[in-house]
């Protein structure tokens, strides 16, 4: 009996929770304006949501500068006396420009007077930036100095640039591009307090150049941080390009291996110091929101012997930078260099083979820098057979750079004296560049001024004579097989390409017709193949079909 009167109570609270339920879905239903009143009540508070946003962006904000702030203390106790505060979180825009500069001492930086009018020079011409020092050819800086290593050693003890700031500020209001010149191993003041950061003699004690200047040492560390604090502060405080120069090893190598050595070099060659160096400060300069460059001996795209006594190589240094700065100055290329007598006599002349040399060494890099040359804006008395460097040689050594594609370039003279002559107005200079340009691409010209089928030609004559070197400037894509790889593909041929004749008209598109007449052993024979032409660092570059790779590697006998 009580079991039944259970059963019989909880059916009827279950029906009575059924009924409940019903009701309520059946209000609910049968109102539903008042369930769209309820939304539109919860939406209709903008400024709550509003606050709600600005809140959570401040929390994130906080929570962003408090990582900042623990995160500097972790770079101050590693760092110590070279550290440099972090960059603003919120860093304005920095976008690329075809920099055209003057070279600018920080004497005539502090100078209101010349400043003034060579600013002016900057406006009324085609140039667009300065190089202004910073840490200058005695290892001096420019400007006061707020970094502790700085004080340590005393080397912003002459600055000239009273207020840095304002001059940036004055370059930023006339929009004139600044880049900071930081001169890194020929450093004459940093061995006299820091010595055991400098090269050293073999037999104890600083070495020094034919000028009785010490140099520190490429392999250093401690030398590393201390530039690449100067470069940081000088990026906080509004430069948007560091451009270090002299990263490189004494001249005169022979005598500098004779008598110096180099503590903690650990095996490493003096291309590899100089290469780590420019990947650590691209690194540790990644969140200044600057651009980077090297200058370099121009030499070195021509010779590598020269690059090799004072560790710049090229095919090291251009993946690193953003831009590479060639010293093609015509002076300093020595009697009968490509075939000049006198090649400071032949400015044109002496500027367009050393920029196709240049070009040249970036032509089998995956990502090269962007050849920014030095252009000589001054005579050199010393040279031999000289002439004087007027307007129509700064205007030639231009005008051989534009040739070749290279629209910036930057000018130096030591004395800081420069004029009008040989420059264009900015509205002459765009309409002449836009001829240049508009004229080789109807010619369809790259940019050693090679036609498609010269292109073709230049590759045919690198498999004929099985040339690595040349396979690694005119083949395209060759920066990803390497010189191993190209090697192992070269070395894979039981064929030899005997003859070739590239047809003068293109066969289809992109691709040009050759007749290929290929030797195996005793036995010829001849076939047309189709060969794609691309673009790749401006140059055209061929890509080698299969069939004529197979043909090579005696896997295919065209009939």
């Amino acid at each position: 009996m009580q079991k039944r009167l259970k059963n019989v109570l909880a059916c009827a609270f279950l029906i009575l929770m059924l009924l409940l339920v019903s009701g309520c879905v059946q209000e609910t239903l049968s109102r539903p304006e008042k369930v769209e009143e309820g939304r539109q009540e919860h939406q209709a508070d903008p400024e709550a949501e509003k606050r709600r946003r600005e809140e959570e962006e401040r929390l994130a904000r906080e929570r962003e500068l408090e990582a900042r702030r623990k995160r500097e203390a972790a770079l101050r106790e590693e760092l110590g006396p070279f550290f440099v505060s972090l960059p603003p979180l919120d860093a304005a825009d920095n976008p690329r420009i075809k920099a055209k500069a003057i070279y600018l001492t920080g004497y005539t930086a502090a100078n209101e007077k010349r400043l003034g009018e060579l600013l002016e020079l900057v406006e009324q011409t085609e140039l667009n930036a300065v190089v202004i020092d910073v840490k200058n050819d005695a290892g001096l800086l420019t400007y006061h100095s707020d970094l502790e290593i700085v004080r340590e050693v005393n080397s912003g003890e002459d600055a000239k640039i009273d207020d840095l700031d304002a001059l940036l500020a004055e370059l930023k209001q006339r929009d004139i591009y600044p880049i900071a010149r930081i001169v890194v191993f020929r450093d004459p003041h940093l061995p006299e307090a820091r010595p055991e950061w400098a090269i050293q003699k073999q037999n104890g004690g600083l070495w020094r150049d034919y000028g009785g200047f010490a140099w520190v040492n490429p392999y250093e560390k401690n030398v590393w941080d201390y530039n690449i604090a100067i470069a940081k502060e000088a990026a906080l405080k509004g430069f948007r390009e560091i451009q270090f120069d002299y990263v490189r090893f004494p001249e005169n190598a022979k005598r500098v291996d004779r008598e110096a050595v180099f503590p903690g070099s650990n095996g490493r060659t003096k291309a590899e110091a100089i290469a780590q160096f420019l990947a650590y400060a691209v690194e540790q300069l990644a969140e200044y929101n600057v651009h980077l460059a090297a200058d370099v001996f121009g030499v070195i795209a021509t010779s590598d012997t020269d690059a090799a006594g004072i560790g710049q190589k090229w095919e090291e240094i251009s993946p690193l930078v953003d831009y590479i700065c060639p010293m093609v100055y015509p002076s300093h290329y020595s009697a009968g260099y490509f075939g000049f007598s006198v090649p400071d006599a032949n400015p044109g002349g002496t500027v367009d083979r050393a920029l196709r040399d240049a070009i040249k060494r970036n032509a089998s890099l995956a990502a090269p820098a962007i050849i920014r040359p030095w252009l000589q804006g001054f005579t050199a008395t010393w040279v031999k057979g000289h002439i004087g460097c007027g307007s129509a040689e700064i205007r030639a050594q231009i005008d051989a750079a534009l040739a070749l594609g290279i629209d910036e370039f930057m000018l130096w003279n030591a004395a800081n004296r420069y004029t009008a002559g040989g420059l264009l107005t900015p509205e002459e200079a765009v309409a002449h560049e836009a001829a240049q340009a508009a004229a080789r691409q109807e010619k369809g010209l790259d940019s050693l001024n090679r036609t498609k089928t010269e292109a073709l030609k230049d590759y045919l004559g690198a498999v004929k004579k099985q040339s690595r070197q040349e396979l690694a400037l005119w083949q395209a894509g060759a920066w990803e097989q390497g010189e191993s790889g190209l090697a192992g593909w070269v070395e894979s041929w039981t064929s030899s390409l005997a003859a070739f004749r590239v047809a003068e008209s293109t066969a289809a598109g992109n691709y040009l017709a050759a007749e290929i007449t290929l030797q195996r052993e005793d036995e010829t024979f001849s076939y047309t193949e189709y060969f794609p032409v691309v673009t790749e660092n401006g140059l055209w570059k061929i890509k080698p079909p299969d069939t004529f790779s197979a043909a090579l590697a005696g896997q295919f006998a065209p009939q």
